[in-house]
This record gives structure tokens, sequence and C-alpha cells, in this order.
């Protein structure tokens, strides 16, 4: 698997990625919008990471936005790194999301991508 790492701007990744809105999380019950972020900022609901919480639990897009809210006040924006494989954000959504929404330009990425020999396991 070959890695590269790179800087790049944001709005051109995210037209890449074919991301026209904020990270749709599959568990969530709806995408979260400016406003839901808008509101998580306001009240101070904010949701830090917590390593010990099992990433497949499912969370509300309220949740996703205090995530996010959290990332906006606390993290180094700036420094924010995502990994990309295939055109898609693998980790790093809500960090993505927290650098759109506080305008950040540039976001630093790791593009994982398969070579061409590889092929997929049979089940």
């Amino acid at each position: 698997m070959a890695i590269r790492v790179s800087q790049r701007d944001i709005l051109d990744l995210a037209l890449e990625c074919g991301i026209q809105y904020y990270p749709f999380w599959e568990s969530s019950d709806r995408r979260i919008t400016s406003a839901d972020i808008d509101a998580a900022l306001e009240s101070g609901r904010l949701m830090a990471p917590d390593d010990a919480r099992d990433p497949n639990l499912r969370m509300t897009a309220e949740q996703h936005a205090a995530r996010v809210a959290w990332l906006i006040r606390h993290a180094e924006l700036e420094r924010t790194t995502i990994t990309i494989r295939d055109r898609s954000i693998v980790d790093g959504n809500h960090r993505f999301a927290a650098c759109l929404h506080a305008g950040i330009e540039w976001i630093n990425c790791v593009f994982m991508d398969a070579p061409a020999t590889e092929k997929p396991i049979a089940a």
C-alpha cells in the first residue's frame, strides 16, 4: 500500500472526495448542519473525544455537532491531519467538519492508496 502525505486546500479536497456538505455518519439520525454546530458552541454543549468509547455506537447529529464544537474550541485545527483512502475520509470526519466550520483553508492529509496489484480477499 502506497502512503502519501500532503497539505491540501480543504475545499478542493472536499470536491475531490465528493463532499458537498458536512460528513454523514451512517449511524446518525441525520446529517449535521452549521446551525447544529453553532448551537453546540453557543450552549457550551461540547463532547470531548473518548478513546474508551466504542466507535460503532450510534451517535445523534447533535452529538456529532457537539464533538465538532469541542474540536473547534480545543484542537489546533491548523495542525489537523485526516486520512483518505479511495477518495473517502476514513479517519478524521469530525476534524474535517471542524476545519470546514472554522474556515481553515488547508488540511494535512495522509493518502492511503492500494496498489494496482492488490486484489480483494475472497469471502
